[in-house]
């Protein structure tokens, strides 16, 4: 949405169990990509070491071509060995990577940062050096003492249990459901993709949800461009924000009220 704010044209890529489409990419005539390789968002995909490398040899192709790395809920990642940033990986210098604290801090800081390579930080000087960080001084300082201090690396090591413990908590929860859901790339991130099999409309599932008190996100919300083909019901269940006695009251009462007015 911010790209197309922009009036710069942009192309939807689709993606595979491993991510972006580098086929669809090449054919595409893009000279920038804009991945979040760590967590894909919203089907959580993660992308694996191969995938990342096959885009950066895209990227290299090309002397004008650049990948946007996202690299937001990298921090949360519950199974297996953590994968290096693109960034960390990139030889070609053709990565331009993004930050946030606000997920891994919270939402209210507004801190995020980004680190150009080496041939675009002079044209971004000359170009955009009149922008003013909208960041107050203080929280600046107050952030950078937070790192230097190893505060951060402390505070990520305890959300990272507490996530994941509702993470968990989450899972074990939906196992009420049996065949009746499938959860999807679920051992990283904030939230869950789950796919029901119920016998009606997403719409019809939601609206029953909502009048018991149940606010559900549709995955249907986040096409660029909305499938022609009728999907299953596919939905995002988050967890960071909610106790772990609420999620397991909140999926035991959503199985209710769903084997209550629904069928298979």
């Amino acid at each position: 949405m911010i790209f197309s704010g922009l009036k710069i044209p942009t192309v939807p890529i689709s993606l595979d169990r491993n991510g972006m489409n580098i086929k669809e990419l090449e054919q595409s005539n893009a000279n920038i990509c804009y991945v979040t390789p760590a967590h894909q968002y919203p089907l959580g995909i993660v992308m694996p070491v191969r995938r990342r490398m096959e885009l950066l040899s895209w990227a290299n192709q090309n002397p004008n071509r650049y990948i946007i790395e996202d690299d937001h809920d990298s921090e949360f990642r519950y199974k297996g060995k953590p994968i290096p940033a693109l960034q960390g990986m990139d030889q070609f210098d053709k990565v331009i990577y993004l930050g946030t604290f606000s997920r891994a801090i919270a939402p209210a800081i507004r801190i995020g940062y980004m680190v150009l390579p080496k041939d675009l930080i002079a044209r971004y000087q000359q170009n955009f050096s009149y922008y003013a960080s909208t960041v107050s001084r203080i929280d600046q300082a107050l952030l950078t003492s937070f790192l230097e201090g190893g505060y951060f690396e402390r505070h990520l090591n305890r959300m990272r249990k507490i996530y994941k413990s509702r993470h968990d908590t989450m899972l074990v929860a939906l196992k009420e459901f049996g065949q009746e859901i499938t959860v999807y790339n679920e051992n990283a991130g904030l939230h869950l993709l789950v796919e029901f099999r119920y016998d009606c409309s997403e719409e019809t599932l939601l609206l029953i949800a909502k009048q018991a008190g149940i606010k559900l996100y549709s995955l249907r919300e986040h096409y660029i461009t909305p499938p022609n083909e009728r999907l299953g019901i596919y939905l995002l269940l988050g967890y960071a924000t909610i106790s772990e006695d609420k999620i397991k009251e909140g999926i035991h009462k959503l199985y209710e009220t769903l084997h209550r007015n629904l069928t298979l």
